[in-house]
């Protein structure tokens, strides 16, 4: 199958509410094959410019594209090809597993030797086998979450929009649940859309990323460069035996070159462009006998997403969202509102 580039097109779009202005001139390129991250704070639009791209909500301006082809000139085809999953889950709680997977699939005029092929495969690939009999109001907040994702996925999508897919889930859960979204892609050769607050989440799992800040895209590139172009400092993270952070960050700030110096879960980060020069000085004065600190852990690396937002936009997300994932993400290596479903 031919990539076209771009997939999905986005070409000034703007949406308004009356005198509310929810999108302003968006336009953006979505390459087939990705995991591309839409990322900004609560109420900056994110969800309607998800809701946009599927043709839910009619953009008050600017137009579509699928495949070259507008997506309002036949809608109904063109939601066959996607699948959302919304922040709130979608299924029927009083339906079974596999009742729900059947229901879905019917929506979009599978047969019933489709669906007897097809259910075992999403079953497997969501890793729900052996539960598809038990209620949707049973299953644990992960498993809701990934039994949503397989109705999303049961009429085979190229493209599958996912609104804050690990919201309200506990760090492990969440961790558990982006490495789905990496084997959906990467398995199924679906290009995913998601949506995130959650910097350092998405840039575990999203190839490119465009930030959405004050009704505008502001920067779309990949992570990578992104945190070249924009974090022009390194980020040394300390931590300590017996985190006596306050007395470190003292000695910490007597050294020429340091920009910022933050605490998060109990690690010292520091901020310079001399990041070598820093790291050998800081290191050597720590060492002496009357400035001696056991340290467990010491990194160098550029900084996350998360100071790449903040130098951008001049905000902060929430400090709590940023440390909850930070912790899960750093220790491993580093209602129907689904298409073409109508509303209950």
């Amino acid at each position: 199958m031919a990539k076209e580039q771009p997939f999905i097109q986005l070409e000034n779009i703007s949406k308004s509410y009356g005198k509310r202005n929810v999108l302003d001139k968006i336009s953006l390129n979505i390459p087939y094959g990705e995991i591309f991250g839409i990322i900004g704070k609560s109420g900056s639009g994110k969800s309607t410019m998800l809701n946009i791209i599927v043709g839910f909500i009619k953009a008050t301006q600017g137009k579509v594209y699928f495949q070259s082809h507008d997506i309002y000139n036949n809608i109904r085809e063109v939601q066959e090809k996607f699948g959302f999953a919304a922040q709130e889950v979608s299924f029927y709680p009083r339906l079974t597993v596999k009742e729900n997977l059947n229901y879905f699939g019917k929506m979009y005029n599978l047969t019933s030797l489709q669906l007897k092929e097809r259910i075992p495969e999403i079953l497997k690939l969501v890793n729900l086998q052996g539960v598809e009999n038990l209620l949707g109001s049973r299953l644990s907040a992960g498993m809701q979450k990934r039994l949503d994702i397989a109705c999303a996925l049961v009429h085979e999508p190229r493209v599958l929009l996912l609104d804050e897919p690990t919201e309200d889930l506990d760090p492990a859960l969440r961790l558990g649940l982006l490495d789905l979204i990496k084997k959906i892609n990467h398995e199924k050769d679906v290009t995913v859309i998601l949506t995130s607050h959650l910097l350092n989440e998405v840039e575990y799992v999203c190839g490119h990323v465009a930030i959405l800040h004050d009704h505008k895209i502001i920067t779309v590139g990949s992570v990578d460069k992104l945190k070249d172009d924009y974090s022009r400092d390194s980020e040394i993270v300390i931590e300590l035996k017996d985190r006596n952070n306050t007395e470190f960050i003292k000695m910490a700030k007597k050294l020429t070159g340091i920009k910022k110096i933050t605490e998060r879960q109990g690690k010292v980060y520091l901020y310079t462009n001399k990041g070598t020069e820093i790291l050998k000085n800081m290191l050597n004065i720590s060492l002496l006998p009357k400035k001696k600190f056991d340290v467990t852990s010491v990194t160098l690396s550029k900084p996350s997403l998360e100071e790449v937002f903040e130098s951008l936009t001049g905000d902060k997300m929430k400090e709590e969202d940023v440390d909850v994932v930070d912790k899960y993400v750093k220790e491993i290596a580093m209602h129907d509102n689904r298409a073409g479903i109508p509303k209950k």
